[in-house]
């Protein structure tokens, strides 16, 4: 994994001329309505498959996070929880002050919002998941909170992710996120795998 735009400028890297940042793709309402109903109507499972994708999920995410944030790596970018419910106003405060500052700040997850397997403390895996989502999914891409960018975001991870781990990564960020572009609330976490035919309608 390999990404310029998160390359802490203090080391020095060569720097290419600058590209313009890519534009977001756009989704479907009716693409959004499908995968939304699939994660709403989907109940928690428990078996071994899920959570061996589940456990891929968070190894593959762990080896991300742990490039992102190594002090001695490109990017060095450090990660803080705070108790601000939404430490950024938009995702262009985000984009900047992660730039800025590097230092991305990650709100802690309500306590009535546990995750089923991810570990919602702070520093815990669904900690790092959203690090990683924000990192990767906006700063380095500069798409937006709206349902395109959130859209593009998750086509941008999901080259970063393999197997099993590629699934349930679909579900975290593209099915939950669905679910909440339609009904505009937080839908509960859960562990799924959702339709694949839905999840990649070309194939």
């Amino acid at each position: 994994m390999f990404i310029p735009s998160l390359v802490d400028p203090a080391i020095g890297f060569p720097r290419r001329s600058a590209r313009p940042r890519p534009v977001p793709r756009h989704v479907h309402l009716s693409e959004t309505q499908a995968i939304a109903e699939c994660f709403i109507s989907a109940r928690t499972r428990t078996d071994p498959f899920v959570t061996l994708a589940y456990q891929q999920l968070e190894l593959q995410t762990d080896r991300q996070f742990a490039a992102l944030t190594d002090p001695r790596g490109p990017y060095r970018i450090t990660v803080v929880d705070t108790r601000e419910a939404i430490p950024y106003g938009d995702a262009a405060e985000l984009i900047t002050s992660v730039l800025t500052s590097r230092t991305l700040e990650i709100a802690r997850s309500p306590a009535d919002r546990a995750h089923p397997v991810l570990g919602r403390e702070p520093g815990g895996a669904y900690y790092r998941l959203r690090a990683v989502h924000d990192l990767i999914g906006h700063v380095a891409t500069g798409y937006g909170f709206d349902r395109d960018g959130e859209y593009s975001a998750w086509l941008a991870q999901r080259s970063l992710y393999t197997g099993l781990a590629r699934w349930a990564a679909a579900t975290e960020l593209h099915g939950e996120v669905s679910a909440l572009w339609v009904t505009r609330q937080f839908a509960e976490h859960k562990t799924v795998l959702l339709d694949r035919h839905l999840l990649d309608p070309n194939g």
